[in-house]
């Protein structure tokens, strides 16, 4: 009876500590083997180098827009100029800037029929940015000496 009980306690010892364990075979060690490894580290790095193009497209797009932004209230700043004050030669002055220059194109001619006289015209002006080959049209009131 001594006997029957040693072997059943082997037994029931056996299967508790090792479960996927089949008698007479070595068990595998558990992890990552090398291959596995180095497929793992080729894949974060094809992400994170994703990651990284998308930050430094996204920073060139904010300096390229930027860029824009600022050409664009120059821009405005110099129209709003030219539209405030009938004297526009200094704009550059104003705008600390030398890329605007507005010319005088004269003033618009008078309507066919007028009921009364008036002491301001309309007068054609342009802004030129001569490095973007931009030219902006535009026209504005202007007060005369004397009403026509």
């Amino acid at each position: 009876m001594l006997k029957t009980q040693l072997s059943l306690r082997l037994q029931v010892s056996s299967h508790d500590f090792f479960p996927n364990s089949i008698p007479g075979r070595r068990s595998r060690q558990s992890g990552f083997t090398l291959l596995e490894v180095i497929v793992a580290l080729t894949i974060t790095g094809f992400v994170l180098g994703g990651l990284f193009s998308l930050v430094g497209g996204s920073k060139q797009l904010s300096w390229k827009s930027e860029d824009s932004l600022i050409r664009a209230t120059r821009a405005r700043a110099a129209i709003n100029y030219a539209l405030l004050e009938n004297e526009f030669h200094d704009v550059e002055l104003i705008l600390e800037d030398d890329s605007y220059e507005v010319r005088d194109q004269g003033l618009l001619e008078d309507p066919e029929r007028k009921t009364q006289a008036t002491a301001y015209a309309l007068q054609a002006i342009e802004i030129i940015n001569e490095d973007r080959d931009e030219i902006i049209s535009s026209n504005r009131w202007i007060q005369l000496s004397l009403p026509q």
